[in-house]
């Protein structure tokens, strides 16, 4: 599900659209994928009920990986995604996000592929219909 709605904005962000073309993928990139792109992976899903009913809604975890040959194309996109999700009650590709939170980023390198990649982590509450 989440997956869906990361695509989505991908897609239709200007910004993000301009840096990556499309190029997000689940868990790991196709080999030979052209650079830039990020992977996103599903790290963790809590459902969030009460006392008096199952869960409708999900707190999803979600780690998007930004890769690049150059580090600044992986921080535009960091801070692209933070415009893009950090949102209230909007409806995306038929998915509604009740809200989305930053939590953190960490900056890696690849010595053998020379790449540079940040690694940031977001939270979404997902309404379960």
């Amino acid at each position: 599900m989440i997956g869906v709605v990361l695509k989505s904005v991908f897609s239709s962000d200007a910004t993000l659209s301009s840096l990556f073309g499309g190029r997000i993928y689940p868990f790991l990139a196709a080999q030979g994928a052209a650079v830039p792109y990020v992977v996103y992976d599903e790290f963790r899903v809590d459902p969030q009920g009460s006392k008096d009913s199952d869960s409708h809604i999900d707190e999803v975890s979600v780690r998007l990986t930004f890769v690049a040959t150059v580090y600044s194309t992986c921080q535009s996109g960091v801070e692209a995604a933070r415009t893009a999700f950090v949102r209230q009650g909007r409806t995306v590709a038929g998915i509604t996000v009740q809200s989305c939170t930053y939590e953190t980023q960490r900056d890696i390198y690849s010595d053998t592929d020379e790449y540079f990649g940040v690694q940031a982590d977001f939270t979404f509450r997902i309404v379960r219909l």
